[in-house]
């Protein structure tokens, strides 16, 4: 019986360890597993930051052409560092809440040309065609959305 007390003094002290390096080694994944959440997180806000555009548009006078369809031009600046894909795919616009089909949009350079993405600083034109025209005097919220999530919006009033 003497030796009974040692031997599960040990069996627990081993007992012990195991629990120790388990719970050690969870610890371990959890952290490591947080760590690449936060470096992934920081990559995602760092594209973010350095992807930017302005609508800059006079919102008092935007350009109107046509008499049925109505086709409303708008002018995107990329003001970030990053090329901005500029094409239906890539870029969502709402006019008072309301998707624009991407069937009713065109992605141009200021000259007419199309283009499919933006380089830093360069103005792109995006043209919105709509089937009725924009209530005259009325004003209106246009949103662009980017593929990564960054979106303007600028208050205009219809011409």
């Amino acid at each position: 019986m003497a030796a009974g007390g040692p031997a599960s003094e040990l069996i627990m002290f081993i007992v012990a360890i195991l629990v120790a390096g388990s719970v050690a080694g969870a610890l371990a994944y959890v952290t490591n597993d947080i760590a690449h959440g936060i470096n992934d997180r920081g990559a995602m806000l760092a594209d973010r930051l350095r992807t930017d555009f302005a609508i800059i548009n006079d919102p008092n006078h935007i350009p109107v052409s046509g008499t049925g369809p109505y086709t409303y031009t708008f002018y995107i600046k990329n003001v970030g560092k990053e090329i901005i894909p500029f094409t239906s795919d890539a870029v969502q616009v709402f006019i008072d809440g309301n998707l624009v089909p991407a069937s009713q949009l065109s992605f141009e350079d200021t000259s007419g040309n199309t283009i499919t993405s933006l380089q830093p600083y360069q103005v792109g034109v995006i043209k919105v065609t709509l089937d009725t025209a924009l209530t005259s005097g009325q004003t209106y919220t246009i949103t662009v959305v980017l593929e990564n999530g960054v979106k303007r919006s600028l208050v205009f009033t219809a011409p």
